[in-house]
């Protein structure tokens, strides 16, 4: 009897034993040595906190390192910069250097108020960080207290607590993130310390992260728990440690280094021009070799674009204009030119000369097709003004053929009473008949010199009439008919597609106009941005793609009649 009782005492234990390991291992998974560490981290914060509290006087904020430390025994004393006054040389108006009495960074720091909590009072800039470093050391005193196995603990419990660690020390560093304005003299608290406040703000964000590290490695699965538990508190005391060495190293330099460390030298001016030139006459040889290589093929383009220009300059004085082809081409390579030379002054250096032969390798490619273009928007502008005109010119040919008259004097009356451009156009046809010209071809010249469907029509009609006979005054009539009913539909079709014609127009302009009114609240970042190389790049790559869309929405919104 007595050995079953023992053996049932001994196998519940080891049942006990084995239920409950899990979970002290997953709360208490650090070791002797990492306990040293975190006690070590924790005085280091605790000193830290002290010597931001200025209620407590100097003397009793001389401290020394725990045992736990590896210099243990060692006396931290508050730096001098921190809590006596400093002379500094600095230079006056007159570039002059002069001496000057710095206060103390503490009693700054606590001169200056920058919170009101209700209820609680006004914080001043030493509160602040005295609390950042107060709330690390509390999230290491938690540490420490969840290995102590003679203070239990549940994991709920630590987890509320890391909670509220994370919670305060959030608010504190949103704090201290603000810059604040004291009238007009600006305070960024980030300039703490001499500059040391910017490498402490980043360290206290990583160790922010940590807290929340902390906080996700109890919902982590039970194997997982105790390593990442242990690997995030150990994070905080490598951080805390940093942050201890931060606050009593050498200050981080906020004053700019000596001019003269970074004045351009007259050496250093004529190797950059000298330089310049090299790059730029090893530009010029590429481009000219290149040229020399593609000799004959560009000897064979320029003499079929010169066919091309004499044929352009017939048909642009087909049209009543007497233009000169080299002022279109000449005209756009200096405007891409003058382009070039805007934008490679603003970039400078070869950058610069790379982005004036690009912008002038544009213009010559425009160049090229802008005298087509120039002429077939000269030409359906033309059309629109004849289509305009063409009703009362057939009714005045038809007029005229009911009072006897034939076709040729019905050109002749329209030539003579009606308003240029169809006058110009009627008229010449005359001409050209009075010269020889049979009156047919004189038409078809009329039809290749106009773009309008409706005068193709006509012309069509007159010539089928003249070849195998007809009554034009009907044909006429009908095509009169045609016109109205035709114009009424475009009327029409033109308020229909109103609101896709806006569109397009609202999507080629409205960007452009953000740009300017960009240029007018921030004109120095703007034109840096778009003088440089990029900015170029992607204002030439918006300019593109906003083409295309304009063009596409024209289309849809376009219908032929």
């Amino acid at each position: 009897m007595r050995k079953n009782f023992l053996s049932f005492i001994l196998v519940t234990v080891l049942v006990l034993g084995l239920f409950l390991a899990p979970v002290s291992v997953s709360a208490r998974g650090l070791g002797k040595a990492d306990k040293n560490r975190i006690e070590c981290a924790k005085e280091k914060m605790r000193i830290l906190a002290e010597m931001f509290d200025v209620k407590l006087p100097l003397d009793k904020k001389t401290q020394e390192l725990p045992a736990q430390c590896s210099n243990a025994g060692a006396v931290v004393k508050p730096p001098k910069w921190f809590v006596e006054g400093q002379d500094i040389k600095t230079k006056d108006s007159n570039g002059q250097i002069v001496t000057v009495r710095k206060e103390a960074e503490l009693d700054r720091m606590d001169k200056t108020k920058v919170v009101y909590i209700p209820g609680e009072g006004t914080y001043s800039e030493a509160d602040l960080w005295r609390q950042a470093f107060s709330n690390v050391y509390l999230y290491l005193d938690r540490a420490a207290m969840s290995m102590d196995p003679s203070q239990p603990i549940s994991l709920d419990q630590l987890a509320r607590g890391y909670v509220g660690n994370r919670i305060n020390l959030v608010a504190t560093l949103d704090r201290l993130n603000k810059d604040l304005l004291f009238g007009s003299k600006p305070l960024i608290m980030k300039d703490s310390m001499d500059g040391r406040g910017r490498a402490m703000l980043a360290t206290l964000e990583l160790i922010n992260n940590e807290f929340f590290s902390t906080i996700e490695s109890f919902s982590a699965p039970s194997k997982e728990r105790e390593n990442k538990y242990r690997q995030a508190v150990q994070a905080v005391v490598v951080l805390s440690n940093q942050l201890y060495t931060e606050f009593m190293s050498s200050a981080v330099p906020i004053f700019p280094p000596d001019p003269k460390t970074l004045q351009t030298t007259a050496a250093d001016k004529m190797m950059f021009f000298i330089m310049l030139i090299i790059g730029s006459a090893l530009a010029g040889l590429s481009v000219f070799l290149f040229l020399e290589v593609k000799r004959q093929s560009i000897e064979i383009m320029v003499e079929e674009y010169h066919t091309k220009s004499v044929a352009w300059a017939e048909d642009f004085n087909r049209q009543f204009l007497t233009i000169d082809i080299r002022y279109i081409v000449f005209g756009t390579i200096g405007i891409f030119a003058l382009l070039g030379l805007f934008f490679g002054f603003s970039t400078g250096g070869f950058s610069g000369v790379f982005v004036f032969l690009v912008f002038v390798a544009i213009g010559v490619f425009a160049s090229i097709r802008m005298p087509e273009a120039v002429l077939d928007s000269l030409k359906k502008a033309r059309g629109r003004k004849i289509n305009a005109q063409l009703m009362d010119a057939l009714i005045l040919l038809s007029n005229s053929l009911r009072s006897g008259m034939d076709i040729v004097q019905g050109f002749e009356k329209v030539s003579s009473e009606m308003r240029p451009p169809i006058s110009d156009e009627f008229g010449l046809v005359i001409k050209n008949y009075q010269l020889g010209t049979p009156f047919e071809k004189a038409l078809d010249g009329m039809n290749d010199r106009i773009d309008s469907r409706m005068l193709s029509y006509i012309i069509k009609a007159i010539v089928i009439q003249r070849q195998v006979g007809g009554n034009l005054t009907v044909i006429f009539a009908r095509l009169v008919e045609n016109i109205r009913e035709e114009s009424k539909l475009e009327e029409k079709l033109q308020a229909m597609t109103a609101q896709q014609k806006i569109q397009a127009i609202v999507v080629g302009v409205m960007p452009f106009l953000m740009v300017g009114v960009m240029f007018l609240f921030r004109p120095d970042e703007m034109i840096s941005f778009y003088a440089s190389p990029l900015g170029m790049i992607l204002f030439l790559f918006c300019v593109v793609w906003i083409a295309i869309g304009m063009k596409i929405i024209k289309k849809v919104g376009e219908v032929k009649v």
